[in-house]
C-alpha cells in the first residue's frame, strides 16, 4: 500500500530471526546483539536500562569495560537497525528501547503465535530464544531460565501471550516516530540547554561511524551528569537531516548552545574537531581539536570524552556568567542571581568574594532549596574559610551547607566534593577520600574534585598517590581558575619528595598564575633554602613579604597535615634565611590573606 509504514518482524519463539520492511534477513552477528535485542523486545515497555543492559550482559567485566563494550554493540545494532527516517533501536541516556511500534514480535502478540505449526500449546519452554548461550554470563542465563519457565506456565494455561497490553498493530497501521520540534520544550527552568548533534564521520571510512556516533553519544551521557547544564536527548538532537544548519537545530529544539563535530584522519591517527555556538546568534565561542590515537585495544574515547565534557562545561560556565552580568539586576531571577555571584567569585578577591556571598544569600532567600544556590553559597563559604583560616567552627558549618547541597540534588558530585574539602580540612582523610571518589563517581570530568583527592594525599604525607590526581584535573581543565591550586599541589608534592628543582619549578608557575598565593611562595621558598640557593631565598622572602606584607608563620598553623612534621619542615625553610629572621614573623598580620 502506498506511505505504508513499514513493519520488521521479530521471531523469538525457535531460533532468532529478524525481518526487514521487505521481508530481507536481517543478520545479527554477535550473539550479544541479539541477546540484546531479544531482552528489549520482551520487556514491558520494550526498554531496559544501560545498567541493566551491561550487567546482564557483560557483568564479567570491569564497569568501564562493560560501558565501552555496550556503546559498541548499540552501534553496530544502530547501523543494522535504524533505516532511513525509521528508528527501530533507540539509545538515550540512561535507557536503551526497541520502538514496538516498528516491529512485530511473535510471543507479543496471539495472532501470530497461534499461526505457529503445532501452535502454543505444544511449545516447550526451551525453544524460547533456541540454540542461544553466552559462556560465563550469569546474568543473561538467569534472564534466559526466567522467560523461558514464564512461556511455558503461559503454555500450561493454553496462554502463548506474555502481555495483553501490546498488540502488534498490522503493517498498514504502524505509525512512524517524529520528533515534534515546532516550538521549543519546556521545562529547563530558565536554563540555557546544550544540544550535542551526531558527529559527522569525513574519514571517507564507514568503518569509523561507530566512532563518530560513539563520541557524540558518549558525550550526552557525560554531560548529562553537569547538573546545572540541560543537555537535549539524543532521540532529539539526532533526529534532523545531516545538512540542517546546526544554529537552526538548536533554535528548534530550544537550545541556547550547540555542538556539533568532525571525525577525520590524520597522518597516524584520528582527530575529533569540536565546535560551540551560540544558536540565538549563530556565533562560533569555542572549538578545538583532539588527537585519537590507536592503540593495542582500539581507539579509546573514555579519555578524550572526559576532556571534552570538561572543556565544555567551563566554556559554557564563562558564557552564562558574561550573560547574567549583562541583565539589569531588576530583572534577574534566581538563575541569573547565581551566575552573576559565580562572576565575582572567580574574580578571586576578597571584596568580589564579599559580593559573591551577599549574591547566593539572595538567591536562597528567594529559593532556599535551589541546588545551584546551595552549592555555590557553599563554594563561596570554603574560599572565605580558607582565605581566613578559619576556626573549627566555621568548616562544621560548612559541613552542613554541604549536607543540604547533597540533599538539595544527590547526583550532583559538587556537592560530594565540597562536603569532602571539610572533612579534609578537619583532619579527616578517609571520610575525605570517600567523599571526593563519590563525586568523581558521579562526575568524571570535574576536575577539581581529581585536585582536592590529589591534596588529601599531600596532607596524609603520601605525595606519590597525589601526582596521578593532580595530572589528570590539569588535563581535564588546563585553563582553570583553580589551576593554581592544581599547580601549588604539585609543587608541595615534589617538594615532601626532596625534588627541589621540580618544586621550585611548579611553585613559580603557581605564582606566575597568582602571584598573591603564599603557599606557592612559602614553598618556593623551603625548596630554594634546602637546595643551598640561600640568595634566591631571600629574594622570594621579598616578594612574599611584598606581595603578602601581612604573612606570618601563623598561616602554616592552619594547614591541615596529618603529620605537623611537614608544617614544621616548611617553617625549617624559611627560619634559615638569616635576611628575615623567623621571630619577625610571628606576629599575626590584622587582615586574612587574599
Amino acid at each position: 500500500m502506498e506511505n505504508a509504514a513499514p513493519c520488521f518482524s521479530l521471531n523469538l519463539l525457535g531460533p532468532f530471526r529478524l525481518l526487514g520492511p521487505g521481508g530481507e534477513r536481517i543478520e545479527i552477528p554477535s550473539k550479544k546483539g541479539a541477546a540484546l535485542i531479544a531482552m528489549l523486545a520482551t520487556a514491558r515497555e520494550g526498554e531496559h536500562t544501560r545498567g541493566w543492559l551491561q550487567d546482564k550482559l557483560w557483568g564479567t567485566r570491569e564497569a568501564t569495560q562493560a560501558r565501552a563494550s555496550l556503546r559498541r554493540e548499540l552501534s553496530s545494532l544502530r547501523s543494522r537497525l535504524n533505516r532511513g527516517t525509521w528508528e527501530l533501536l533507540i539509545c538515550e541516556r540512561e535507557v536503551v528501547r526497541l520502538n514496538l511500534d516498528l516491529v512485530a514480535v511473535d510471543i507479543r502478540s496471539l495472532d501470530l503465535v497461534e499461526s505457529i505449526p503445532g501452535g502454543p500449546r505444544d511449545l516447550a519452554p526451551g525453544e524460547f530464544f533456541e540454540g542461544q548461550d553466552i559462556a560465563g554470563e550469569d546474568g543473561f542465563e538467569e534472564w534466559l531460565r526466567e522467560q523461558r519457565s514464564a512461556l511455558g506456565r503461559h503454555n500450561q494455561r493454553g496462554d502463548a501471550r506474555l502481555t495483553d497490553a501490546n498488540k502488534v498493530r498490522s503493517a498498514t497501521t504502524l505509525a512512524i516516530p517524529v520528533v515534534d520540534v515546532s516550538q521549543p520544550p519546556a521545562g529547563f527552568n530558565d536554563s540555557s540547554a546544550l544540544a550535542v548533534l551526531r558527529f559527522k564521520n569525513l574519514s571517507g571510512d564507514p568503518v569509523n561511524d561507530y566512532i563518530a556516533e560513539g563520541a557524540s553519544e558518549d558525550l550526552i551521557d557525560r554531560l548529562s551528569r553537569i547538573r546545572w547544564l540541560p543537555v537535549i536527548a539524543r532521540s532529539s538532537s539526532f533526529s534532523f537531516p545531516e545538512d540542517t544548519d546546526p544554529n537552526e537545530i538548536g533554535r528548534r529544539l530550544g537550545a541556547r548552545y550547540v555542538l556539533h563535530g568532525r571525525l577525520r584522519y590524520g597522518a597516524e591517527s584520528l582527530w575529533i574537531s569540536a565546535d560551540l555556538a551560540d544558536s540565538t546568534n549563530g556565533y562560533t565561542i569555542w572549538t578545538k581539536r583532539f588527537e585519537l590515537r590507536l592503540s593495542s585495544d582500539g581507539f579509546s574515547l573514555e579519555r578524550l570524552i572526559d576532556e571534552l565534557a570538561a572543556l565544555l562545561e567551563n566554556r559554557i560556565d564563562h558564557a552564562e556568567q558574561m550573560r547574567a552580568r549583562s541583565k539589569k539586576e531588576d530583572s534577574a531571577g534566581v538563575r541569573d542571581i547565581v551566575w552573576r555571584g559565580r562572576w565575582h567569585l572567580n574574580r578571586l578577591t576578597r571584596r568580589d568574594g564579599e559580593i559573591a556571598q551577599r549574591l547566593f544569600s539572595e538567591a536562597l532567600a528567594l529559593d532556599p532549596d535551589s541546588p545551584e544556590a546551595l552549592i555555590q553559597a557553599t563554594y563561596s563559604l570554603a574560599w572565605s574559610l580558607w582565605a581566613g583560616r578559619a576556626p573549627q567552627k566555621q568548616i562544621l558549618d560548612m559541613t552542613k551547607l554541604a549536607q543540604r547541597a547533597i540533599l538539595a540534588d544527590h547526583d550532583d558530585g559538587r556537592g560530594h566534593m565540597l562536603a569532602g574539602i571539610a572533612e579534609m580540612w578537619l583532619r579527616r582523610p578517609l571520610a575525605a577520600r570517600a567523599l571526593f571518589k563519590q563525586a568523581i563517581g558521579l562526575n568524571p570530568s570535574l576536575a577539581l574534585a581529581h585536585a582536592v583527592l590529589g591534596c588529601s594525599y599531600n596532607l596524609a604525607g603520601e605525595p606519590t598517590k597525589a601526582f596521578e590526581h593532580i595530572k589528570t584535573a590539569k588535563r581535564l581543565s588546563p585553563n582553570d581558575v583553580h589551576l593554581f591550586f592544581y599547580v601549588g599541589e604539585m609543587a608541595m608534592a615534589f617538594f615532601m619528595l626532596g625534588k627541589w628543582s621540580d618544586a621550585i619549578e611548579n611553585a613559580e608557575h603557581a605564582l606566575g598564575l597568582r602571584p598573591a598565593y603564599w603557599y606557592a611562595h612559602v614553598i618556593k621558598i623551603s625548596a630554594l633554602s634546602r637546595s643551598g640557593e640561600r640568595l634566591k631565598a631571600e629574594v622570594a622572602m621579598g616578594e612574599l613579604l611584598r606581595t603578602k606584607p601581612n604573612f606570618t608563620v601563623a598561616y602554616l598553623e592552619w594547614i591541615p597535615f596529618l603529620d605537623k612534621k611537614w608544617m614544621d619542615y616548611l617553617k625549617q625553610g624559611l627560619s634559615e634565611i638569616p635576611l628575615v629572621p623567623i621571630e619577625c614573623l610571628t606576629e599575626e598580620g590584622s587582615s586574612a590573606p587574599t
